[in-house]
């Protein structure tokens, strides 16, 4: 079976479109002269017709030409001849305008001979186009036979100005118009379905986890088709790179554990005690950036584990642990915000809370938590007093592994893992970290996460 490219698709759908106005058009035109008293043409009403009988039959054949001026117009032409007319076959053609001129001529003439005959409107219309000739007539001539032999024949043209229920002709055009145009609309839009699909699928498509892929569209144009398959085709590549990837990097940080424990073993048996604290504080130091590698890869992830949880115990506690360790750290929490509550995993928030303020105890020697409700959202604020971070470069500080200390110094600039991972956190619970200005002079690092009405809301 040949199927249409999606270009094709399109143009087959504007001719169609144009086809069906035209015939719409049409349809109204012959409607509106089946409609009208004349036929549609511009003859002399039955009446009228019978009355100029009687007159040309009581007048003096001298006075005629006087009579015929006086009927006779741009539009309507009448004459008067000695032959009788032809009696030749109506033509198939002409059927319909004859057989509807006579039905309504012959009662007003009294049973007078009378003969109808069509010609079409154009050139065009001849062979199987005369089909077409009795919806456009150019002319349409009706010869009646008076009493004195003598034929009168009453000659008119095929234009008509239309008026449908007393509103003219181009108003109906415009709503025919617009009519085919929403049917356009509606079938350029089922075309196009398929690709917003695939924009769908790749808004939601979380990595590394399984691919999902847009369902094939067996009515759609080959393009599509193709499109879909190739991104289908992308998305598992994608998934099984990402997913070894991550089988990679587990698989290292595990070897790599092994080989600190036995160095941290052999560390305790070092004499000098100034040099097995250096020695052991370094593995300690090994050991929690390979943590903060593989965790920075698994939170790209959405949250593995998911339950109800209430934020406000999470910040008091991370305030309590800090504060027990010697750190300035305060908390303050609505009342709205102290009830509301959000599904996903406690692990993972906790550990995005504990690494955005560790950063702030870092770099601006006390931490300030805050949270409030905004809507639909929860708004979790945490501020520090530090130096700040200018505007040009609080986007990049949340990419692995970059920091504004160049020293590489743990003591002074971390691993650079931890903005990464509390982002990748927020993000694969739906909501999102940024950092701006605080009005204590620090850095403000702001989650906003979904309440769980929100998704409740959204899936009913």
């Amino acid at each position: 079976m040949i199927r249409l490219g999606f270009g094709a698709r399109l143009i087959l759908i504007f001719l169609a479109s144009l086809v069906a106005l035209q015939l719409l058009a049409m349809t109204a035109f012959y409607l509106q002269r089946s409609q009208d008293t004349d036929t549609g043409l511009r003859l002399p009403l039955p009446d009228q017709a019978s009355a100029l009988v009687e007159l040309l039959e009581a007048t003096p054949k001298d006075q005629w030409p006087l009579v015929l001026r006086s009927t006779s117009g741009t539009d309507l032409r009448v004459r008067v001849s000695d032959q009788r007319p032809e009696g030749r076959e109506a033509a198939w053609y002409e059927a319909p305008v004859i057989e509807l001129v006579l039905r309504r001529y012959l009662a007003a003439l009294g049973g007078r001979e009378v003969r109808v005959r069509v010609e079409p409107s154009s050139e065009l219309f001849s062979g199987p186009m005369q089909v077409l000739s009795w919806i456009s007539p150019g002319t349409v001539e009706i010869d009646i036979v008076l009493k004195s032999g003598e034929t009168l024949t009453v000659a008119a043209g095929g234009d008509l100005s239309l008026s449908v229920m007393g509103i003219p002709p181009g108003f109906w055009a415009g709503v025919l118009g617009v009519a085919v145009a929403l049917v356009t609309m509606l079938m350029v839009r089922r075309e196009a379905l398929p690709l917003r699909k695939l924009a769908e699928v790749v808004d939601r498509m979380n990595l590394p986890s399984k691919a999902d892929f847009v369902p094939d569209a067996p009515r759609s144009a080959p393009e599509i088709r193709a499109l879909i398959a190739a991104f289908n085709r992308l998305s598992a590549r994608i998934a099984a790179l990402l997913n070894a990837r991550m089988a990679l990097v587990g698989g290292i940080s595990h070897d790599l554990r092994t080989y600190a424990t036995r160095l941290r073993l052999r560390a305790e048996l070092i004499a000098d005690g100034n040099e097995r604290a250096k020695a052991i504080q370094d593995l300690d130091e090994m050991n929690r950036l390979l943590e903060d590698s593989l965790l920075a890869i698994e939170t790209g992830n959405p949250a593995r584990s998911e339950e109800l949880i209430q934020i406000a115990p999470i910040l008091e506690r991370e305030a309590e642990d800090r504060c027990r360790s010697g750190a300035t750290v305060s908390v303050s929490i609505s009342s709205d915000a102290r009830c509301a509550e959000l599904l996903g995993d406690p692990v993972t928030l906790r550990r995005l809370v504990s690494n955005l303020t560790d950063n702030a105890l870092a770099y601006g020697r006390e931490a300030a938590i805050s949270a409030e409700v905004r809507g639909t959202e929860l708004h979790i604020s945490i501020d520090d007093k530090g130096p700040g971070i200018s505007p040009e470069h609080r986007e990049a500080v949340l990419e692995p592994f970059v920091r504004l200390e160049q020293s590489r110094n743990r003591r002074t600039g971390g691993s650079g893992l931890g903005l990464a991972i509390a982002r990748n956190a927020a993000e694969a619970h739906g909501g999102r970290l940024t950092l701006e200005a605080s009005p204590s002079g620090g850095t403000r690092a702001r989650i906003e996460l979904p309440l769980l009405q929100a998704a409740t809301s959204t899936s009913v």
